[in-house]
């Protein structure tokens, strides 16, 4: 009997400040195939559409890397994920949070909506990177946290 060769999932992130929500995230994107492919986005890229990551692109990959959900970082990975790229890396589709307002997705992901190789998980709620540099800044503002 011929075995069926492993899907592989890719997933394109910024990971900044690695919390609880992108283990998550990358839990919910391996559960959709075998292997996970994670693509970091580069920082001068990232600040086009939101504010700049406080960890570097290599300090982020390094921790992407590290988590066992992961099969291979790819750094920096193209801000607009095509077909053409999926088949480069050999990934059946790319996986995003649901997080996006459809105009986003149509932006980021065109081509592959159009191809029918873009699936949504669920985003988790309560934690983000920007409310963990709040968090930060709220505390030392009070004088809660000392450095």
């Amino acid at each position: 009997m011929q075995q069926s060769p492993p899907v592989v999932v890719y997933a394109d992130v910024v990971c900044d400040l690695f919390h609880a929500g992108h283990v998550r995230f990358f839990e919910l994107a391996r559960a959709l195939g075998d292997r996970l492919i994670v693509g970091m986005m580069a920082d001068d890229d990232v600040a086009t559409y939101k504010p700049r990551p406080v960890l570097t692109l290599a300090e982020r990959a390094t921790v992407v890397a590290a988590c066992r959900l992961v099969d291979r970082v790819i750094a920096p990975a193209p801000l607009h994920c095509t077909a053409r790229f999926l088949d480069e890396i050999g990934a059946a589709f790319c996986v995003h949070g649901d997080d996006m307002r459809d105009d986003e997705l149509m932006y980021f992901y065109r081509d592959l909506i159009e191809h029918g190789r873009l699936r949504k998980v669920p985003y988790t709620q309560g934690i983000s990177s920007r409310a963990i540099v709040a968090r930060i800044a709220g505390r030392l503002a009070a004088g809660t946290l000392r450095t």
